[in-house]
């Protein structure tokens, strides 16, 4: 059952002895850098564009002494400080993580929640008393209410491998 795991979750047996050590391997490490990497670049991307759009939109306003115009852009740079606010405090806690090196366990019977919606299905493993959300592989390699021991970075609780207990 832990090689179908290692597949979904692309582990292997030195990611899992360095988990258990509570640790990341140098593997994960390389993945959570790569994860903040592409984190900070949509992050600049969508700023770069809201605050174009948002200037656009305030210009046009005064040109054509549209206040709605205006007004609309001077939400969208509210609505850009926000979002900046939420990618700033993900990155933070991606460094954190790098930084400590540490993995958080979480162990007990795993249960499967699928969240049927207009947009799609969202795949839940709930244990330890957390939810984590995850791919349709990752949810079809667990079995439900069996135990099982889940490792993920203590900050950003990113999902880094899991081991069955039984």
């Amino acid at each position: 059952m832990t090689s179908a795991l290692m597949t979904a979750m692309r582990f292997d047996e030195a990611d899992l002895r360095a988990n258990r050590q509570g640790e990341l391997s140098p593997a994960q490490m390389e993945r959570v850098k790569s994860a903040r990497r592409r984190q900070s670049m949509i992050a600049g991307i969508l700023f770069f564009a809201l605050v174009l759009i948002a200037t656009t939109m305030i210009y046009a306003g005064q040109r054509n002494q549209n206040q709605i115009l205006a007004l609309a852009g001077l939400v969208l740079i509210a609505v850009n400080a926000i979002l900046v606010g939420v990618m700033g405090r993900a990155f933070m806690r991606l460094g954190s993580d790098l930084r400590a090196g540490n993995v958080e366990a979480l162990a007990g019977d795993a249960e499967r929640v699928l969240r049927r919606g207009r947009h799609g299905d969202n795949y839940l493993i709930r244990i330890g008393g957390a939810s984590l959300p995850v791919t349709r592989d990752v949810f079809q390699s667990f079995r439900h209410e069996a135990p099982y021991r889940i490792y993920r970075t203590a900050h950003a609780r990113l999902l880094l491998s899991a081991e069955a207990l039984d």
